[in-house]
């Protein structure tokens, strides 16, 4: 090896180990993010737990068992169990404070939807399950449509465009068509990455700037081989000879 190749390796090494580490901290922020968001999960689970055993307490139901909340298992960290335990003791002082509320609230319930089943006429009482059904379909929708994971929106958005994108461009095009999600220029460029090693993105760089475009789906490419394989080999009809 020449003396000149040598600051050529140990530049492109020194851009290597900078690439990992940008992906490692990129991960650990968005490992930290799902642990916040199941934790804020788990604690208006048990809220709505304690609520609704106070509220069949009020209702003077057929005594049953209640089931209670599953141990969970042990985190990887402490700091992430002393969370967890803080924020049981917090949901727990705030049903504590709002049990005398909702047992009140269930007791008066039925005389209200009484009343109001009275005052309302047939037609009312026909509409009320179809807009109940309006509403149920339209939070599915939402709910469905906010698990789509940040790879599918990334792909289908480059499958949309007729020229390559950079990150910096796609994160901004994303967080305009998506303001409820939480998405970074880092965040994008790793989830990018990641359809680049599935081979469902292609990567070009032009001096100091990536692009980015999207390759169709392998069933989708397999389904374009096909049908441009059954073109090529369509027979013409063959001249009769005299």
């Amino acid at each position: 090896m020449s003396v000149q190749e040598i600051p050529n390796l140990k530049s492109q090494y020194a851009e290597k180990v900078a690439a990992d580490l940008d992906l490692n901290t990129t991960e650990q922020e968005r490992i930290r993010e799902e642990i916040a968001s199941l934790q804020e999960r788990l604690a208006g689970l048990e809220q709505d737990h304690a609520l609704l055993v106070g509220m069949r307490e009020a209702l003077g139901g057929v005594a049953t068992a209640v089931p209670a909340p599953r141990a969970g298992k042990k985190t990887a960290t402490t700091t992430t169990a002393a969370t967890t335990t803080a924020a049981k003791k917090a949901t727990a002082k705030k049903a504590a404070g709002r049990k005398t509320t909702a047992v009140k609230a269930a007791a008066k319930e039925p005389a209200k939807e009484s009343a109001k089943a009275k005052a309302a006429g047939p037609e009312a009482k026909a509409a009320a399950p179809r807009a109940k059904a309006v509403a149920s379909k339209e939070k599915a929708v939402a709910s469905k449509e906010k698990q789509v994971p940040l790879t599918e929106l990334i792909h289908r958005h480059l499958s949309g465009q007729a020229e390559p994108k950079t990150a910096r461009e796609i994160a901004q095009a994303l967080k305009s068509a998506h303001a409820d999600r939480s998405v970074s220029d880092n965040l994008v460029r790793t989830t990018t990455e990641r359809l680049v090693a599935r081979s469902l993105a292609e990567r070009v760089k032009q001096g100091a700037t990536v692009y980015y475009t999207a390759l169709p789906h392998h069933g989708e490419a397999a389904a374009a081989d096909e049908a441009a394989a059954g073109k090529g080999t369509e027979t013409t009809p063959v001249p009769a000879t005299a």
